[in-house]
């Protein structure tokens, strides 16, 4: 189901569900935006069903999952509303764009953990290896990180290519870290990269804007980083900016490096070398 409304094909399908799976698909048509919002979690308890059981339901009424119902739901109640200055000036648009970023700087940092953060550091710092995985908006991000922490010393790759990436994390062994970029914890590119790395015995370093996704479940470390007070599921889907998780990607490479300044500071000075020698001599 991809083109169709939404709700009336809920609607449609109410008869053939069961009890459970009728409760699920009555809170999503009487609260539908509410619905957009919600995790699975939460979907299940103002259901008073089981978490499997949104899950099913969602499937029995034609959708992948929960999460391709609400994305295909927000298709149908219209996309969030950004707040832009109308009539203003490229320059006032830019610098309103920063304002709003510096803005909700707080919020992003506000679910993260000292156990988490210090976990995630000790990871990558101890990794045999480390796969770093994102697709769409996310691949960007990715390859930032693994470029950063490839020049710290650490042995890390960043393929675009999704079965590259899938290959990759298969063959991940116990030692080794996969770090996952996902906005909203749901692509299933992603989920299955994260699914083969854990398969293997590696750990997943999550870097998400949501918490209780299928992502988050998967990872050893949950770095969820929302855009801001003001994002939700609708404005992740909107978003085609990374800007916590990219932040948050360079702000990890900078506590591997403090774990040994010394040493960070040797292979800084190698790493500038090739920069240098890089550089056009005409300046």
């Amino acid at each position: 189901m991809t083109s169709a409304p939404v709700l009336p094909a809920i609607r449609a399908a109410m008869p053939r569900l069961n009890p459970s799976e009728r409760a699920v698909a009555e809170v999503v048509l009487t609260r539908s935006e509410w619905a957009i919002e919600a995790t699975t979690a939460e979907i299940a308890a103002e259901a008073s069903v089981s978490t499997a059981t949104v899950v099913r339901a969602a499937q029995r009424l034609g959708f992948r999952g929960f999460p391709h119902l609400k994305v295909l739901l927000a298709r149908d109640l219209g996309t969030a509303k950004t707040e832009t200055t109308e009539g203003g000036s490229p320059l006032t648009v830019v610098r309103s764009f920063f304002a709003d970023i510096a803005d909700s700087a707080s919020d992003m940092v506000g679910l993260l953990s000292e156990e988490q953060v210090t976990r995630a550091v000790e990871l990558l710092a101890e990794a045999r290896s480390i796969l770093v995985a994102g697709t769409g908006v996310s691949s960007p991000v990715a390859q930032d990180i693994a470029m950063r922490l490839g020049s710290q010393g650490l042995s890390t790759v960043a393929p675009s290519d999704h079965l590259d990436q899938l290959i990759r994390a298969r063959l991940l062994q116990p030692g080794d870290v996969c770090v996952v970029v996902s906005g909203t914890g749901a692509t299933a590119p992603t989920i299955q990269v994260a699914q083969a790395a854990v398969a293997g015995g590696a750990a997943v370093i999550a870097l998400t804007s949501f918490t209780g996704t299928q992502l988050t479940k998967l990872a050893e470390v949950e770095l969820v980083t929302p855009q801001g007070g003001r994002a939700g599921f609708r404005q992740e889907l909107d978003s085609i900016i990374r800007i916590p998780q990219l932040i948050l990607g360079n702000a990890l490479v900078a506590a591997v490096a403090s774990r040994d300044p010394e040493a960070a500071a040797n292979v800084r000075a190698r790493v500038l070398e090739v920069v240098g020698g890089e550089l056009d001599p005409q300046g």
